[in-house]
């Protein structure tokens, strides 16, 4: 009888247990943090960073791109608009932060093999070219999503994985009313939520700080990453895809920390192997856009407002006002004259001067 009744016990036990995880597990797929399913209208504001490779994954099979824009959170802010002005086509943004380039290629590899890709914009930042990256603990990159889908098993593990009560938590302390994303770009709403909650000097200093120790500790040179921007630029080749490459404008206080760890020859190497892959559109030196603070959210991050400059640039729009010394074209031919410009440039400027008079 006690057998009886314990058994009973254990299958009534399981079968609450089996019942209460069906019921959380289908809870977080109607709410959907990470805006993956997008079935159930909640009215709810999805953060898509809580997933944001699996997302844009999931989201581009529906969008179909012509033109995808490929980078890291630099990118990631940009406007897709700003592009799609002169490509007339569907743009999505496919960069997101802490991009590596082994995800950039792999991103850009399936949405060649995948969808009628015309034009292709790259945007450049030096640490990702790094020998070595500082892990990323909560990247939620699988190249193997790229071969297999986004299959049950893997649907299982994203709703099993996302923090619930983190996102609740945000939403209810950001009270957030305009969505964070659109077209994989983040949005203006998203732009000044960050820039509202500190002051320039503490953005400065959270943003450098990190960045410090990033150049101190990781940034180290090295022939990996080089050589996955080959491969992607071959891809585009291959495929007869419009290119369009830059680099990202930084303020001028990471050029700075450059300085002070004593990483400018990497600085200067870097650009000078990148023009012997490809030729690109140079913003990232002193110039009138890069010495100014209110053209920044925080000294790594130009703001989206002033994203219309590069594409400007990019697509020879010469109805668009571009401050003059915003951005050179580096070609192989060009790159050592344009490198011993930067050099004489940084030398002779007063960085430190500039930087006092954008204090506030």
């Amino acid at each position: 009888m006690k057998k009886r009744l314990h058994k009973k016990y254990i299958l009534l036990s399981t079968t609450l247990s089996a019942l209460f995880f069906g019921i959380v597990l289908f809870g977080v797929y109607i709410v959907d943090p990470a805006g993956v399913n997008n079935k159930f209208d909640l009215g709810l504001i999805k953060k898509e960073d809580l997933a944001n490779r699996t997302q844009k994954f999931v989201e581009i099979q529906k969008f179909q791109p012509n033109t995808i824009m490929l980078g890291g959170s630099r990118v990631h802010f940009l406007n897709t608009q700003d592009v799609k002005k002169y490509t007339n086509d569907k743009v999505y943004n496919l960069a997101f932060s802490s991009s590596t380039l082994e995800e950039q290629y792999y991103f850009l590899k399936y949405s060649i093999e995948n969808f009628d890709i015309k034009n292709v914009v790259i945007g450049l930042n030096l640490y990702p070219f790094s020998e070595v990256l500082r892990e990323n603990k909560n990247t939620d990159f699988d190249k193997e999503i790229f071969s297999t889908g986004f299959t049950l098993q893997k649907e299982l593990k994203h709703y099993l994985e996302l923090p619930m009560i983190s996102y609740i938590k945000d939403y209810y302390t950001n009270k957030w009313v305009q969505p964070l994303y659109k077209d994989g770009s983040r949005t203006a709403y998203n732009q000044n939520l960050q820039i509202s909650k500190k002051s320039w000097k503490e953005r400065e200093k959270g943003s450098n700080d990190n960045y410090k120790k990033t150049y101190k500790d990781y940034l180290i040179w090295g022939d990996k990453g080089l050589n996955i921007l080959k491969k992607m630029v071959q891809l585009c080749q291959d495929n007869n895809i419009n290119l369009k490459v830059f680099t990202t404008a930084i303020y001028v206080s990471q050029l700075q920390i450059l300085e002070d760890v004593n990483k400018m020859d990497i600085y200067y190497k870097w650009k000078k192997e990148v023009s012997k892959i490809t030729p690109y559109w140079d913003f990232m030196y002193i110039n009138s856009i890069t010495t100014n603070s209110d053209n920044y959210i925080d000294p790594s991050h130009i703001k989206q407002e002033k994203g219309y400059l590069y594409f400007a640039r990019l697509f020879n729009d010469n109805s668009i006002k571009v401050p003059k010394d915003f951005g050179v074209l580096v070609t192989k031919e060009n790159i050592d004259e344009h490198l011993e410009n930067l050099k004489t440039q940084i030398k002779n400027y007063d960085l430190e001067k500039v930087l006092s008079e954008n204090k506030n």
